[in-house]
C-alpha cells in the first residue's frame, strides 16, 4: 500500500484529532444529556441532507411497495434519530455495562455451549443492525469473547481508534483490506476458527460484481463470500446473530447453525449460507427497520437503485 504523503498524514491527524476531541467531549456528558444530544445531532445531519438521497432511495426499493410516502418519511426520521442513539451507547458502553442486567438479555447460550463442546471455531454472520457494537462489548462480561472481522479505513489514525472500540473488553479485531479477497487477512480469519475460537463478520454491504448474488427485499443484491467461503472449505459452523432494541432493552439474539451439508461444490454451499442469511436478515428488518443502517449504499450494483443515490 502507497503511503500518504506529508500533507495527507497530516490531514488525516487533523481530523483524527478533531474526532477525538469532539468523542472526550461528549463522553463525560450525563446520559441523560448524551442520549438526547445525539439523537438531535444526527436528526440535524438529516435536515442538512446528510446521506439523505441513499436512505430514501434504499427505503423506497425495500419497502416503497408496501408503505405509503408518509410511512417511509416516518421511518428515515426514525432512522436518523437511531443512528445517533447507537452512537451515545458506544460512548456510554462502559456506563451501560454498569446495569447490563437492565439494558442487555442474550438469547442462543445453549446454541453457542453446543458449538463450544465440539472443539470447533464458530463464523457468526450479523449486519449493521441495532447497537451490534454495544452488544460487543456486552458479551465479554458474561464470558463470550470473540474476533471481528473489520475492513482497514484509509485513515490510519481514526483506524487505530476503530480497532480500539471493537477490541475492548477483551475482544480481537482481524483487519482486512477487503472481505473479499485479502489473503493475508484470510489466514489470519482461518487461524483463528482452527484455534477454536468465534468470529463475527458483518457482510450485509454490496460487494460489486465479485460478490455472491443473493436476494434482499426481493431485490438481487452482492455479499462478500470470503469469510463464509473459508469457513465452509474448513467445514465451520456457520450461524447469524443480530443486536435490536426491543422494550428499552438491547437483545442479541444468536441462531441455529445454517445447514450447508447439501451442498455439492463450495460455491453452492457459499450460495446457501449467504442466501438464508439475507433471509434472516431481512426479517429481522422488517420488523425493525428504523434499526437498519440504511445509509450504506445497499444496491449500489443495481443500475436504476443507484442513479437515484445520485439524484
Amino acid at each position: 500500500m502507497k503511503k500518504p504523503s506529508f500533507l495527507e498524514n497530516a490531514r488525516q491527524y487533523i481530523v483524527w484529532l478533531a474526532a477525538k476531541c469532539a468523542i472526550g467531549a461528549l463522553s463525560i456528558l450525563p446520559l441523560c444529556i448524551l442520549f438526547p444530544a445525539l439523537r438531535g445531532l444526527a436528526s440535524v445531519f438529516r435536515i442538512l441532507g446528510v446521506r439523505k438521497r441513499v436512505v430514501r432511495a434504499n427505503l423506497r426499493a425495500a419497502l416503497g411497495k408496501e408503505l405509503t410516502e408518509q410511512e417511509l418519511a416516518r421511518i428515515e426520521r426514525d432512522c436518523y434519530t437511531e443512528y445517533g442513539q447507537v452512537m451515545a451507547e458506544i460512548l456510554a458502553s462502559d456506563r451501560l455495562l454498569e446495569y447490563k442486567k437492565e439494558q442487555y438479555e442474550f438469547t442462543g447460550r445453549q446454541i453457542l455451549d453446543e458449538v463450544t463442546q465440539s472443539g470447533k471455531g464458530f463464523l457468526v454472520l450479523t449486519g449493521h443492525l441495532g447497537s451490534f457494537v454495544n452488544a460487543a462489548h456486552y458479551l465479554p462480561s458474561i464470558g463470550i469473547r470473540f474476533s471481528f472481522i473489520a475492513k482497514r479505513i484509509a485513515n490510519k489514525y481514526i483506524n487505530r481508534e476503530v480497532e480500539a472500540v471493537y477490541g475492548r473488553h477483551g475482544n480481537k479485531l482481524i483487519s482486512v483490506k477487503s472481505a473479499q479477497n485479502d489473503p493475508e487477512g484470510g489466514t489470519k480469519f482461518f487461524k483463528t476458527l482452527k484455534q477454536g475460537d468465534y468470529v463475527v463478520a458483518l457482510v450485509d454491504q454490496d460487494a460489486g460484481n465479485t460478490g455472491t448474488k443473493t436476494t434482499f427485499f426481493g431485490l438481487p443484491t452482492y455479499l462478500p463470500g470470503g469469510p463464509v467461503a473459508l469457513a465452509c472449505r474448513g467445514g465451520f459452523p456457520i450461524a447469524t446473530a443480530f443486536a435490536t432494541r426491543e422494550s428499552g432493552r438491547i437483545l442479541i439474539e444468536l441462531n441455529t447453525p445454517i445447514d450447508y451439508s447439501s451442498a455439492n461444490s463450495l460455491t453452492e454451499a457459499v450460495n446457501i449460507v449467504l442466501e438464508e442469511y439475507s433471509r434472516r436478515l431481512e426479517e429481522k428488518v422488517r420488523k425493525h427497520p428504523e434499526q437498519y443502517f440504511w445509509f450504506h449504499k445497499k444496491w449500489k450494483s443495481h443500475p436504476e437503485i443507484r442513479a437515484q443515490y445520485k439524484k
